[in-house]
């Protein structure tokens, strides 16, 4: 059974790491031991991001992961920002189990994570990439309404001493088109009565 709190983080990395029709306003990602982890990206269009890891050594112990996200106030600079998300010391590993186990619907048997990114844990030496990714909310499991978001990310290793991987931090934009309003209105809804 699927923790709840690894359920979230899996809703939340997901969209993130694949894509949702959502504008990369800033994308910052860096490895705090650069002699055993390189990183790259780079973003095209605002909307599609290529992400590239090489991992040098292995890293035994523990991997654990920090996810926060924030809906930002409408004005850069604003106090009308929004926790949405905050999580501590999460076990990496059993994150990406369940992240490898998620499914599209449309597509059977196509796992949501893609086979070219991280697939096995403990993190051994290897390169891992993700190509032209977007963020399609359609697949995301929660509503995102428009707005600008702040996500932040942290890999740190637990061993003979607590090491801090790698990071990454993304600024999106959601803005709902025409299309999307309009197909979204015409949806009815069921109501139940519950007894």
């Amino acid at each position: 059974m699927i923790k709840y709190p690894i359920l979230l983080v899996s809703v939340w990395i997901t969209p993130f790491i694949l894509g949702l029709n959502l504008q990369f306003d800033e994308f910052y990602s860096k490895s705090f031991v650069p002699n055993n982890i390189i990183v790259s990206y780079s973003v095209q269009n605002m909307e599609t991001i290529n992400y590239n890891m090489s991992v040098k050594d292995n890293f035994p112990g523990k991997l654990l992961m920090h996810i926060f996200a924030r809906k930002l106030d409408t004005v850069p600079g604003g106090k009308n920002s929004v926790e949405m998300l905050k999580m501590k010391n999460l076990d990496f590993c059993q994150a990406l189990e369940s992240l490898r186990n998620m499914t599209f619907d449309d597509f059977q048997g196509e796992s949501l994570w893609p086979s070219t990114f991280l697939i096995s844990c403990p993190l051994t030496p290897g390169f891992y990439y993700v190509d032209n990714a977007s963020i399609d909310v359609r697949h995301f499991p929660l509503r995102i309404v428009d707005g600008r978001y702040l996500v932040q990310f942290e890999l740190i290793q637990v061993y003979d001493e607590v090491i801090k991987l790698l990071n990454c931090k993304i600024k999106l934009t959601k803005t709902t088109s025409e299309s999307e309003s309009k197909s979204e209105s015409e949806q009815k809804v069921i109501q139940i009565p519950l007894p």
